[in-house]
């Protein structure tokens, strides 16, 4: 493009077009950015509770296998009478 039609002033009515289409825009992406951070905090407490839920079941299998091995008969005697047992 050559200078002079660079510089040349829009119209008025384009103006306010390109005005009310940048506020619009704004708008939009204050809008987009607002969707971000919730999806984003959303994801961040997901993440914890799943980490949460992942300890919480490795600790209970820890129990579990605890109160297995303190057994009198092991845990082979109570896999054995589970399956008798249910017939």
């Amino acid at each position: 493009m050559d200078e002079a039609t660079q510089n040349t002033p829009l119209a008025p009515s384009v103006e306010k077009a390109y005005y009310r289409k940048c506020i619009e825009l704004k708008r939009r992406l204050n809008d987009v950015e607002e969707a971000n951070d919730a999806a984003r905090q959303r994801k961040a407490r997901l993440n914890r509770a799943i980490m949460k839920m992942r300890l919480e079941r490795a600790f209970l299998l820890e129990q579990l296998a605890k109160r297995l091995q303190n057994t009198p008969d092991g845990p082979d005697k109570i896999k054995t009478d589970k399956i008798t047992n249910s017939d």
